[in-house]
């Protein structure tokens, strides 16, 4: 099992908010979690290339354009089997039943869902869409651990109830409902996280050695997880924000206590199962760490 988590270094303009992408290969299939431009798409089909694969299945952590923007590049080049995401379509009635709102109806509710959620449903008919509800077994080794479909559908139904907030545990509720992902190999798990409040990943990181910490290194969701985790843990940050807000600037000014933190501001990361061998490369040369 190798991941690698692409950088946007060197890209033609890395102060743009390039986004997520993350490779998650079994060495029987390969998996693309969150693809969030077309340079990150290229690398990808190279990827797909140079290892004599076809396609690759894609979870889609969340709507948002730095997670999605390379998708539809890789499905008009024909590279992508399925998209593994949240589909709420199909819980149109059971969101209804949370809203109760009684001047909504079912139709008006498919409608807020198709606007909230517009790259998604974008997708319909190009590609196999998943729900990571009921899909969790993406690959070997690789399933979508969470988040918890009640907490879920009740975000949701937030969201798209124009009376309340779109926030909920310090995070979009787009984002704090993005779809984890559980890589396992040799006994170590790795969880990727996407934008996800802590909330939704608190139980889930119990049980992981090594974590991507969410929304690109945010400095409060890291701090809650360095409160509950001992210092045995892996941390890895996606960060090509560029000079958009966010991203790990005060995570890395932070410094933190004794953590190892891994991050694509320095360059591609990647590492191979069971031991987290790491190895992180910057420009044309390696560094063990």
């Amino acid at each position: 099992m190798k991941v690698q988590f692409l950088s946007a270094k060197g890209y033609n303009d890395p102060s743009k908010n390039n986004g997520d992408c993350i490779l998650v290969d079994n060495g029987s299939e390969l998996v693309v979690y969150d693809c969030g431009c077309e340079e990150h798409a290229q690398r990808v089909l190279d990827y797909i290339r140079q290892h004599g694969y076809r396609q690759a299945k894609v979870v889609l952590s969340h709507n948002d354009a730095d997670h999605f923007n390379g998708i539809p590049y890789l499905i008009d080049r024909g590279a992508v089997s399925a998209v593994y995401t949240l589909l709420l379509l199909k819980y149109k009635d059971e969101l209804l039943n949370r809203i109760g709102d009684r001047r909504l109806t079912r139709d008006s509710i498919a409608r807020r869902i198709e606007e909230v959620y517009a790259n998604i449903y974008s997708l319909g008919g190009s590609v196999a869409l998943k729900d990571m509800f009921v899909d969790t077994n993406v690959a070997s080794g690789i399933t979508i651990f969470g988040p918890d479909k009640e907490y879920a559908l009740d975000a949701v139904a937030k969201r798209i109830d124009n009376r309340e907030s779109d926030n909920i545990d310090k995070e979009t509720i787009v984002n704090a409902v993005s779809a984890q992902l559980s890589v396992v190999s040799g006994g170590k798990k790795l969880l990727l996280t996407g934008d996800s409040s802590f909330a939704a990943i608190e139980d889930a990181i119990k049980t992981h050695n090594a974590i991507q910490l969410p929304h690109h290194g945010k400095l409060s969701q890291a701090e809650d997880i360095f409160a509950v985790k001992d210092n045995s843990t892996i941390y890895y940050v996606s960060d090509n924000t560029g000079t958009s807000n966010g991203g790990s600037d005060d995570l890395r000014r932070m410094h933190p206590r004794g953590h190892v933190i891994y991050n694509t501001l320095d360059g591609d990361q990647e590492y191979t199962f069971p031991s987290f061998g790491v190895t992180s490369y910057t420009g044309s040369y390696f560094r063990r760490r």
